[in-house]
């Protein structure tokens, strides 16, 4: 009787631990299906290692690099090998005849030195440092765009994902109110007419729900693109809060001040004059002469015979200095430097226009924060009462004193107050995010 009692109590045990393997093993096969949740943080990081304009623009920064290193080399000495070979020839005119008279070789190295080119080295070693900040300022200010498209993104499925939460709740209340009908209908106390608009009303919410989660798994798909997660699907996003009353907090006519020094858009056209600026010295540069120092080594005599070429003692050395200087070229010049000043010209008024456009959407951007601020009170209030007006429109319905249509108009402005509400507040959070981007 015991060993029976035993061998049950450990039949029961090997049972309860093949459910626990069980378990453990669906665990195991699911963990890769499981929601990634990210952060709205985490979101904009992706999107900056990812995107493949930041990447283009990290390149660039590389090249600008290079070419400042690149004509810094230019101020320095160059080693060239040179080698000629010649034939000469005698022209006999009375029996218009060609005698060769003899050959000659040459061969040496050249060493070159600028000493003076009217300052064109060091402004053009001047204008690719700027390029090289250029490029810097614009890879910032695709990191920026970047990450407000990446906030706007990510917004966007929180959008949807609350919008459906609406709508789910909606579905609820429909789905008790319709059980309701029902059974009311079945005990012949609705008509046919209101059971039916009751049913309805379930059935094209249901129709909302379908196409509500089809545009969260859109929302998502553009979402894993710009973060780089293929299976957009398994995101999940970690909901955020809205910081209340964010123009309480900043100076407006401080903050527009503070875009000439810190505005990314800005710096970028200011960087542009500059260049335009040393650009026409470099053209201003070309009316002056060059000169070089040269040294050369090596067999510099003409010779009748190659092989004596290579022996040492008949290499000899020659230093000197080179000037040339471009006198005439029918005003070429002179319409390269009018070319480069209206350049200049061109982009200051287009930093003109920068801030002033920056300014202007600085200000849009603070009056919007500023109205919905006042605006998600009222829509808050909205939400209260279509809240207090759907349940009295129930009490109402109840005892007959409404029709089914005025009970689902109730609920529509419900849920209606509810997604305003929703897509207010995460367009506030846009709006704060891009007040913030102008002063970075």
């Amino acid at each position: 009787m015991h060993s029976n009692k035993f061998r049950k109590e450990k039949q029961k045990m090997n049972k309860n631990r093949i459910k626990l393997l069980t378990a453990l093993l669906l665990l195991l096969s699911g963990i890769s299906s499981f929601a990634q949740k990210i952060t709205i943080q985490e979101a904009a990081e992706m999107a900056v290692k990812n995107n493949k304009d930041i990447k283009v623009g990290m390149l660039e920064v590389e090249q600008g690099q290079i070419d400042v290193d690149r004509s810094w080399k230019k101020k320095f000495f160059t080693v060239s090998y040179n080698a000629s070979a010649n034939a000469h020839f005698k022209d006999i005119l009375t029996k218009n005849v060609l005698t060769k008279t003899g050959e000659s070789y040459q061969h040496y190295v050249s060493l070159s030195q600028p000493i003076y080119t009217g300052g064109k080295l060091k402004l053009g070693n001047e204008i690719s440092k700027d390029n090289l900040k250029l490029a810097e300022l614009k890879l910032d200010k695709t990191k920026k765009d970047t990450i407000l498209s990446t906030v706007q993104a990510y917004i966007d499925v929180y959008d949807a994902i609350s919008t459906l939460g609406v709508l789910q709740k909606s579905k609820e209340a429909l789905d008790e109110n319709y059980k309701i009908q029902t059974e009311k209908y079945n005990l012949r106390m609705v008509t046919k007419p209101e059971y039916r608009e009751a049913e309805r009303g379930v059935k094209d919410m249901e129709a909302q729900i379908v196409q509500q989660q089809g545009n969260i798994e859109i929302a998502k798909e553009s979402l894993g693109i710009l973060i780089g997660i293929p299976d957009s699907k398994n995101i999940e996003i970690v909901p955020f809060g809205v910081e209340d009353n964010f123009t309480k907090t900043v100076d407006l006519k401080q903050d527009l001040e503070k875009l000439k020094t810190l505005n990314t858009e800005y710096k970028i056209a200011q960087k542009q004059i500059d260049i335009t600026k040393k650009n026409v010295k470099l053209e201003k540069a070309s009316f002056m002469p060059t000169i070089n120092g040269t040294i050369n080594y090596g067999a510099l005599n003409a010779k009748n015979k190659p092989k004596k070429l290579f022996e040492t003692k008949e290499f000899t050395s020659v230093a000197g200095v080179t000037f040339s200087w471009d006198i005439f070229d029918w005003g070429r010049r002179k319409d390269n430097v009018k070319y480069a000043e209206k350049t200049q010209e061109i982009s200051e008024v287009k930093s003109e226009q920068t801030l002033d456009l920056v300014k202007a959407n600085m200000r849009k951007t603070y009056y919007q924060l500023q109205a919905l601020e006042k605006s998600l009170e009222a829509l808050k209030v909205a939400v209260e009462k279509a809240e207090e007006t759907y349940e009295l429109e129930k009490e109402r319905y109840k005892y007959n004193l409404i029709t089914m249509n005025n009970l689902l108009d109730a609920e529509a402005k419900l849920r209606l107050s509810r997604v305003n509400y929703a897509n207010s507040k995460l367009k506030y959070y846009y709006l704060v995010s891009q007040y913030g981007a102008f002063l970075d």
